[in-house]
């Protein structure tokens, strides 16, 4: 699928918090933003932690756990962005195995989510994702 002028306003959002990030200068931080929209519209952001103990965490997560915190699940889009200290370029990257894990796992719903994969192009979880781990953690009419 080809981008809509909201798609581009989420990859400058992932842009945006990577600028926010830089004055913190944390190694193996802030170097990958995601933006994610919800189908309320509202737009949660959040930038890569790195350890050096291995426990550090996507952008994605960071702006997952902002959703979930602000009452949300579904993910209507959603984009990660890499800059490169050694150009100073911007890039729209993929999520990595573990973030469509994350993504899929937590709604059902999020195996329809848009995912911006490069500055031209997007497509649905389900294509990066076709066989997905059954797991869901949302709770349903049959949990406790």
């Amino acid at each position: 699928m080809k981008l809509a002028s909201g798609d581009r306003k989420l990859i400058q959002e992932a842009i945006n918090v990577i600028i926010r990030s830089r004055p913190v200068r944390l190694k193996d931080t802030g170097d990958v933003g995601a933006a994610l929209i919800t189908p309320e519209g509202n737009v949660y952001s959040g930038v890569c932690l790195g350890f050096q103990c291995g426990i550090g965490t996507c952008g994605e997560y960071q702006a997952i756990g902002a959703m979930i915190s602000g009452g949300e699940k579904v993910i209507r889009a959603i984009v990660a962005v890499w800059f490169d200290d050694k150009t100073g370029r911007y890039q729209v990257i993929p999520p990595c195995g573990k973030c469509r894990e994350t993504i899929s796992q937590i709604c059902r719903e999020n195996r329809n989510t848009e995912v911006i994969i490069s500055e031209s192009e997007k497509v649905k979880l389900s294509e990066l994702l076709p066989h997905p781990w059954e797991y869901i953690m949302e709770k349903g009419p049959d949990s406790e």
